[in-house]
């Protein structure tokens, strides 16, 4: 589990630069030995280049944070650090600048060398509460990140890349005990950022821009202590919980990529969504959400602009991660009133024939597993059989609107492992779809010459057989999985 212990190394030094060490308390001195101790107990390294008091506050000067694991190195520097005890608080600001060095080996062997910079101009945090109870408030007029220099086996790219949060406040407070509570919330106004890139091998560039406004976030951990990053199954089973969220207003993106002549451009924008995500015993959970959103794109290699646009679009995850039985799973695909421009629809129905509605398309299952191995233990990569057993499957949504036609569906089913006479668990339950103008799209389809008359025919009389009319152009149909181990449509046994 290298990539979780990294992210969570590069998490806890922002949190540092915030202010919030995991056991910060009333005075500056123990503020900055709860910082020594956390960072050491992630397996970091903290060094300064001087520690000194003035008056009421204490001064660390060339602190350098730095971690080390098997194919990379990091190290944060802050020039100064100064912690301010005001009446039972402590009041930390930091240097302006403070840059971050990352090297280590890549995928295939290459030596890869990076240089960042964090920059923020006016933040302040502010310690308060209890030893075991602390919360911390910060304010920043601007954050920002910045990559510089990046060395690929000593050839030196060309990519810069920077982000800035403008109007940050965020809270995160700390709650000690057997295990760890930590909660947050934070918001900013805008979210600006720039990526450029030029193929050192080519002449290929690449540019994109984009700004996302009215950000806000919220999170809450339970960390068991003694926890190993390195051990997730034994971390999960000790109680640990992670849960976050973020949404955001509207936004807009552009990029530009060019390339021997070639040129291409894309804009878009979105009036906001939302991404969620936990992870705990009970599996792994992440879902987003956008909001009308709209694509544009022109090439010099397309007769004409490009042009798409979504009411709403999304997606859903969960996978179980501990063993055990009843463990749920699912996946959802949400695509609402898909608009694609005329341009698109003449070059596949030039004479109009098909109806324009928009498209939509809505997906989601459900389930349970009984998992019979830890996902997060590494030693399951190696496996040959299936990590679990399907117990359950839902179909809780199926609808696809497009081009005239409409195709809906429910039901569910469970299985029977001890049962492979079908060389797959036994399944028992029933799924119900209705259809409605299919007919009229086929006859349309074979008008227009994009499907044969002979596969229209095939299609239809796969329709008779799992389907029965109940009105015009709309049919009906009631899968079953019986108990004797036949296949029933419409109740006609079709094995």
């Amino acid at each position: 589990m290298t990539q979780f212990k990294v992210h969570v190394g590069a998490a806890s030094l922002f949190a540092l630069l915030v202010g919030t060490p995991a056991l910060a308390d009333v005075t500056a001195d123990q503020v900055w030995q709860a910082w020594i101790d956390y960072y050491s107990d992630m397996g970091q390294q903290v060094e300064t280049g001087g520690q000194t008091r003035s008056g009421d506050t204490l001064v660390i000067t060339d602190a350098v944070f730095s971690g080390t694991e098997p194919d990379m190195s990091f190290s944060l520097t802050i020039p100064e650090i100064r912690l301010r005890e005001a009446g039972g608080t402590v009041e930390i600001t930091t240097s302006e600048e403070m840059p971050i060095r990352v090297s280590g080996t890549g995928e295939e062997g290459e030596e890869i060398d990076m240089s960042m910079l964090l920059r923020q101009s006016g933040m302040v945090t502010v310690a308060s509460g209890t030893p075991d109870d602390m919360t911390y408030e910060m304010t920043a007029p601007e954050l920002a990140f910045t990559m510089g220099d990046m060395a690929v086996d000593d050839t030196t790219m060309e990519m810069a890349v920077e982000a800035m949060l403008t109007g940050t406040a965020a809270t995160y407070r700390v709650t000690q005990g057997a295990v760890q509570r930590i909660t947050s919330d934070f918001g900013s106004e805008n979210l600006t950022y720039a990526i450029s890139a030029a193929d050192p091998e080519g002449s290929g560039r690449f540019e994109m821009t984009g700004v996302a406004r009215d950000l806000s976030g919220t999170s809450e951990a339970s960390l068991p202590e003694a926890m190993d990053p390195e051990d997730m199954p034994a971390a999960l089973a000790a109680g640990l919980d992670v849960t976050g969220g973020l949404t955001s207003g509207s936004g807009s993106y552009r990029f530009d990529f060019a390339d021997e002549g070639e040129a291409v451009q894309v804009e878009g924008t979105g009036q906001g969504g939302s991404v969620d995500f936990s992870m705990s015993q009970d599996g792994l959970r992440l879902s987003s959400l956008g909001r009308s959103t709209e694509f544009a794109m022109t090439s010099a290699s397309l007769p004409f602009p490009v042009n798409l646009s979504l009411a709403e679009s999304g997606y859903s995850f969960v996978m179980p991660l501990a063993s055990g039985p009843d463990a749920p799973f699912g996946l959802g695909l949400r695509l609402v009133d898909l608009v694609v421009s005329d341009e698109i629809w003449a070059m596949i129905d030039p004479t109009a024939q098909l109806p324009r509605d928009p498209a939509t398309v809505i997906v989601e299952l459900a389930g349970r597993a009984n998992m019979l191995v830890d996902i997060t233990d590494p030693a399951t990569a190696e496996m040959e059989t299936p990590p679990g057993e399907l117990e359950a499957l839902d179909l809780t949504a199926l609808e696809v609107r497009l081009a005239g036609a409409e195709l809906t569906g429910q039901g569910g089913l469970t299985f029977d492992n001890s049962d492979m006479s079908m060389g797959f668990p036994k399944p028992l339950g029933a799924l119900d779809f209705a259809l409605t103008g299919g007919n009229a799209l086929l006859d349309k389809l074979v008008a227009m010459g994009l499907l044969p008359e002979d596969q229209a025919m095939g299609a239809r009389m796969m329709m008779g057989l799992f389907a029965v009319p109940t009105g015009p152009d709309a049919l009906s149909s009631k899968i079953e999985f019986r108990e004797d181990g036949g296949i029933y449509a419409n109740g006609q046994r079709l094995q």
